[in-house]
């Protein structure tokens, strides 16, 4: 084959080769390469297996840092994968916390600071161990994006306390909990008409009767309990539920039928979230304030537990500096839906939002749009593009699917736990779009342990080698280089370094330069 370098390229991206190029395929504006004879099979990325979570030798998953608020009830399960029954063992624990044996659930209280704490974990095939920073400080909340699920693509409004808990199980035994997934959100579609109780508070509908006890179940399984709320009194997704009192606060822009109201009760609604157990709060209108954030954030601060605050849907980039002081997480787009148009738009051209992405505050991309829904759903290479996006970004995974029926390529996105430490990598840092071409990004995220992740996106409608040479500021001339997807090294590289990528697919590798 004289075309020696196109079939290293293809072997470094996972293809194959069965034809050269023709004449004309070579685009030299760019050093891009469209590759009009083949076909779009031979650029799809190889997704791995994945192993079923409750087999083999133990592995620690999840990040190596997390973080709590001093004195405040601190949940935490040690994401293991591995045959049960497993034993757990920590060293370094502050006084406050204790972690169950047996469970893998670190709980307590704990004074401000930060502890070094090893992790270890055995089983009759072995033991694994793992470094794990505590961070205990005054809103020290969400330090990696958070990963869990949420209710609205599933289930829209329909939902009720005995979904949430199947779902919650579904968790633990998809093996996703074992992933490092944490959180269930209920998202509009769990409220009344009625304000009541101790704290004069938004009332559940008849299908939640027990609210704390359906918190208390999911922390029994090292899960956390989200929900959700809006300043509107007719929030979407509610069919004429939600609270309604007095008359409209004209000082907040409107959205269609929907009006803030002039009387407030964030106080109110977060004791009772807190008293419940809710460790997460979704809070949803078009034209996010910094008023009403401010408001929702003091009072969740002031309720005595720790609850995530994410801010939804369209904050102002203008209002970022003060949002970040506020919120763990902030959105400025709409829903994403499962259609390819919906991921293009809201999962790139964002990079204006880098400054204001780190630990503790996150772009929020939306949750995850996995499954059909109106007849409409993503092909194969979509769906790895999708989770690729969010993943790099990187910004808060939450599923959209029971996780009791996930298709095996979806468990294979979702499930592999190299590509998920990209995303909970503790530098935190986001990726940056190092290439300048319509219809192709190259993503590069610095990692904490000196390596990058690096995404190659083919947006557009044919096969396509992407390539810049911009690329080689960040990874040097020689480089070693693992697929994460395929789960497989490639070994050392010099020189340039491209990928053969499907029309709208993604190759998503992590690479350690030379130095």
């Amino acid at each position: 084959m004289k075309r020696g370098w196109l079939m290293a390229l293809l072997l470094a991206a996972g293809g194959t080769m069965t034809a050269a190029p023709s004449g004309d395929a070579k685009n030299s504006e760019k050093g891009k390469y469209i590759m009009e004879k083949q076909t779009s099979d031979e650029f799809r990325t190889v997704l791995a297996p994945v192993a079923p979570y409750d087999q083999g030798a133990p592995r620690i998953n999840g990040p190596e840092v997390y973080g709590a608020s001093p004195e405040r009830d601190l949940l935490y399960l040690v994401p293991v994968v591995g045959e049960r029954p497993l034993s757990f063992r920590a060293e370094g624990l502050p006084p406050g916390l204790e972690l169950d044996g047996t469970t893998g659930i670190l709980r307590g209280r704990v004074a401000a600071g930060r502890y070094a704490v090893k992790l270890r974990v055995e089983n009759r095939l072995g033991a694994a161990e793992k470094g794990l920073t505590l961070v205990i400080a005054e809103n020290a909340l969400a330090l990696t994006p958070p990963l869990g699920w949420n209710s609205w693509n599933c289930y829209r409004s329909e939902i009720d306390e005995a979904k949430i808990r199947a779902i919650a199980a579904g968790m633990v035994d998809s093996g996703l909990a074992a992933r490092g997934y944490s959180y269930v959100n209920l998202d509009s579609g769990w409220q009344s008409k009625e304000r009541g109780g101790p704290f004069n508070a938004i009332v559940p509908h008849e299908g939640f009767p027990d609210m704390k006890g359906m918190c208390d179940y999911l922390h029994s399984l090292g899960l956390k309990a989200g929900i959700y709320s809006s300043p509107y009194v007719n929030p979407w997704g509610t069919k004429g539920r939600g609270c309604t009192d007095g008359p409209c606060d004209t000082t907040v822009p409107l959205y269609k039928d929907r009006i803030v109201g002039l009387k407030k009760y964030e106080a109110e609604d977060a004791r009772q979230w807190a008293a419940w157990g809710f460790d997460y709060l979704k809070y949803d209108w078009v034209a996010v304030d910094m008023l009403h954030t401010e408001r929702m954030s003091r009072a969740l601060r002031e309720s005595g537990r720790d609850l995530v605050l994410s801010l939804a849907t369209r904050l102002n980039i203008a209002n970022a500096p003060v949002a970040v002081g506020w919120a763990q997480a902030f959105r400025s787009n709409g829903d994403t839906s499962p259609i390819w148009r919906s991921i293009a738009e809201n999962g790139f051209g964002n990079d204006a939002w880098n400054p204001w992405i780190g630990p503790g505050h996150w772009f929020d991309l939306d949750m995850l749009a996995t499954q059909e829904r109106d007849g409409q759903s993503l092909t194969e290479d979509e769906l790895v593009t999708h989770i690729t996006c969010w993943m790099i970004r990187p910004t808060p995974i939450l599923i959209d699917c029971d996780p009791r029926r996930m298709s095996e390529t979806l468990k294979r996105l979702l499930c592999n736990e190299e590509v998920l430490a990209v995303n909970q990598d503790a530098l935190g840092l986001p990726s940056v779009n190092v290439c300048r071409e319509e219809g192709r990004e190259i993503r590069v995220k610095p990692l904490a342990d000196g390596s990058l992740a690096v995404g190659f996106f083919n947006l557009g409608d044919e096969p396509a080698l992407v390539r810049e040479d911009n690329l080689k500021n960040h990874i040097g001339k020689r480089f070693r280089v693992r697929d994460l997807w395929a789960r497989r090294d490639l070994g050392l590289r010099e020189g340039d370094f491209s990928a053969a990528v499907a029309p709208h697919g993604a190759k998503l590798y992590r690479i350690w330069p030379e130095r």
